[in-house]
């Protein structure tokens, strides 16, 4: 049983490069053979641009003989725009590492073809390397939340002025009702009285 560590690079390197390699390891070709990456790296090219944080966690890979199983916790933040008043706020991202993985080549067209369906193994092989960083980038842009507030009770923009509410209120009356809901407005001021 191994443990592989990511070599720590100088502060300009990683910023220019997303180091998340390991040596293959003999003990991985076999069924029952592990390594274990302790993942510390920006986030590899192709993520969504607001993942601007290193990525943090650890992963183990385990033969399963049908293939390779990564199991793990990744830790990160992206930076998302408020769905109310699209103001940029960091959200803190746990990801549960669950995934099924195979010694493909990453550069072969194949390997690509085949992880294009659903619940295809992602290919982390590189030359004679295991490359996480396909698995980590997937795993990001999966686990973005489709929908993020800046706060819980995010007052949003006036629809028509783009006033921001949480700064104040704006002067445009609240009063003019879409023409299709008017006859419920009706209604609902004849139950009042």
């Amino acid at each position: 049983m191994t443990r592989l560590e990511q070599i720590e690079l100088p502060a300009a390197f990683r910023a220019a490069v997303c180091i998340m390699r390991l040596a293959l390891e003999p003990s991985i070709t076999e069924e029952g053979g592990w390594v274990e990456a302790e993942i510390r790296a920006p986030a590899p090219a192709g993520s969504a641009p607001g993942f601007r944080n290193t990525v943090t966690g650890t992963i183990v890979l385990t033969n399963t003989g049908e293939g390779l199983r990564a199991e793990g916790r990744l830790h990160t933040q992206v930076t998302l725009p408020c769905a109310r008043c699209a103001k940029e706020h960091t959200v803190a991202l746990e990801i549960e590492v669950n995934e099924e993985c195979t010694l493909e080549d990453l550069d072969q067209p194949r390997a690509y073809q085949e992880t294009q369906a659903e619940g295809n193994p992602i290919p982390i092989l590189n030359g004679n390397e295991i490359d996480l960083s396909e698995l980590v980038r997937e795993l990001l842009n999966l686990h973005l939340p489709p929908r993020s507030l800046c706060k819980p009770d995010c007052a949003g923009l006036c629809p028509k002025c783009g006033q921001d509410l949480n700064e104040g209120s704006c002067e445009c009356s609240s009063e003019a009702v879409d023409a299709r809901l008017a006859p419920l407005q009706e209604l609902w001021r004849q139950s009042e009285d």
